[in-house]
């Protein structure tokens, strides 16, 4: 035991050194975040000035004349469990805020059938947003959204929230959020 002692001694500072080196290198600092999502959201913002579609029932809108100061757009397919479990919530804030207050928009990426399946999941879940037919997942990629579902929460123009995965649309902070900016205008 005595002849390996130095050596195991010698293999845990090892150890402990490339543990420490690999936790340094991998962690990025707060201010590196911070920049990425500024970036990210300039982005938002850009494409929202530029984006107009029709909804399954004829609306057109170009987001940059919206009337209503937040808009949420909502990236989702049938197919997606989380996407619908989120519905119940969303449906919620769609009642909590006037209709001159909040603009909800589902952007539907079904890649089989999407019109019906976005009529499908209107009537089953009572959905009381309409949706859009993104084909191609234009945009979808146009707002850099990698996976579903996904939420973007503008207010005039800018990106006051980003979500990428199931999201309580009726967290208190969020509403409290929402109801301040409001109340800024």
């Amino acid at each position: 035991m005595k002849k390996f002692f130095p050596a195991l001694i010698v293999a845990f500072v090892f150890t402990i050194v490339l543990v420490f080196q690999m936790s340094i290198n991998g962690q990025e600092s707060n201010a590196e975040k911070v920049d990425r999502e500024k970036e990210k959201y300039s982005v938002y913002e850009d494409v929202f000035q530029k984006t107009e579609f029709q909804t399954t029932k004829n609306t057109n809108y170009k987001l940059s004349t919206v009337k209503q100061p937040i808009i949420l757009l909502n990236f989702w397919a049938s197919w997606c469990q989380p996407c619908l479990s989120e519905f119940s919530t969303l449906k919620k804030l769609v009642n909590k805020f006037s209709s001159d207050e909040l603009l909800v928009i589902g952007i539907n990426n079904d890649d089989e059938n999407p019109k019906k399946a976005i009529i499908k999941t209107e009537k089953d879940l009572n959905l009381n947003f309409e949706s859009v037919i993104d084909v191609d997942n234009k945009i979808t990629s146009s707002f850099l959204i990698e996976k579903i579902p996904g939420s973007i929460v503008f207010f005039k123009g800018k990106v006051i929230h980003f979500e990428n995965e199931e999201f309580n649309f009726m967290d208190e902070k969020f509403i409290f959020k929402l109801k301040q900016l409001l109340k800024s205008e």
